[in-house]
């Protein structure tokens, strides 16, 4: 072979890749793409940071850290009467209407009459599925979504899961209900009693302990089927009105305070569940009303606006 011919051969390189280019050849991808959520994270806290109070930074962290809204503390969880994210750093003052043990009746006819018409002017602002609570005030349409989500856990659970058919829960203008109603064969109340049955007792118990965790005030409403039941000077008004006084003790032995009950009352069979089956057993039922914090407020103003109405000029 001649000079000339070695000088045009061919230079062939051989790169030689080992096993750990081809292994974690793309790896950096993955870990960029972390590093990026982590930014971004990091970004969204600091934003929350800067945009909440601390009282609100608590409410947050009780939130994430307590294991259920049953478990948080009273006056310091996210969903209870505290400083937390959920009250918006909101001063409220427990200064509500009370109930005493054999005064439903009287109960029925003050209270509703003070509370009726700013509860209707409020619930004609609003509409009928309560949707304005979330523009209003977001903060509290999480408090609400979080309890309707904990009782309907609750109404699942093995605890009620057979009272499961007896108890509907629903969203409305004035703010979260729960009704708890009479099937054939399952009544809440023995027939003209308001003694509560076991089975009663033993859903209230679960429904307060739910109810214990947020500060909202509360309406129980007692109502009758269209049965006429009358015995002396005694009917389906003060049974209805009884039944109503009934559940709100239950309801405070199960750690919901009393200065909490805004209003109990009794309304016979006027309001039915089923109004094509007057006498249909559902109607017999026991409605417990959470209400939004501006429906009291609107209520309240109402009241003061009232009595300034009526205050003798000067």
């Amino acid at each position: 072979m001649s000079a000339d011919d070695h000088l045009k051969r061919p230079i062939i390189i051989k790169k030689h890749h080992g096993e750990h280019d081809d292994e974690h050849g793309g790896q950096w991808k993955i870990a960029y793409a972390d590093f990026v959520t982590a930014m971004m994270a990091f970004f969204l806290v600091m934003w929350l940071l800067s945009s909440t109070t601390q009282s609100q930074r608590e409410g947050i962290a009780q939130f994430f850290t307590a294991s259920s809204i049953l478990d948080m503390p009273s006056g310091t969880g996210a969903l209870d009467g505290g400083r937390s994210v959920l009250l918006a750093g909101d001063d409220r003052q427990a200064s509500l209407t009370q109930t005493d043990e054999g005064g439903a009746q009287g109960e029925n006819q003050g209270g509703e009459a003070a509370g009726e018409a700013a509860a209707a002017a409020s619930a004609a602002q609003q509409p009928a599925d309560g949707a304005s609570l979330s523009a209003r005030d977001p903060i509290e349409r999480q408090r609400f979504d979080a309890l309707k989500a904990e009782l309907e856990r609750q109404a699942a659970s093995e605890a009620l899961k057979e009272f499961s058919q007896n108890i509907q829960i629903e969203m409305t203008p004035e703010g979260l209900r729960l009704q708890i109603f009479d099937r054939d064969g399952a009544p809440m109340f023995a027939p003209a009693s308001f003694d509560p049955t076991p089975r009663l007792q033993r859903i209230l118990e679960v429904v307060g302990g739910v109810l214990a965790t947020v500060p909202n005030e509360v309406v129980v409403t007692g109502h009758t089927d269209g049965q006429n039941y009358q015995r002396g000077n005694y009917g389906n008004w003060e049974l209805s009105a009884d039944r109503a006084n009934s559940v709100r003790r239950q309801l405070e032995r199960a750690r919901v305070a009393s200065s909490r009950m805004w209003r109990v009352e009794g309304k016979a069979s006027i309001d039915p569940l089923l109004p094509e089956a007057p006498n249909d057993p559902r109607n017999r039922r026991i409605a417990i009303t959470v209400l939004r914090s501006d429906v009291v407020a609107e209520a309240r103003a109402a009241e003061a606006a009232q009595r300034r109405a009526q205050e003798p000029r000067r």
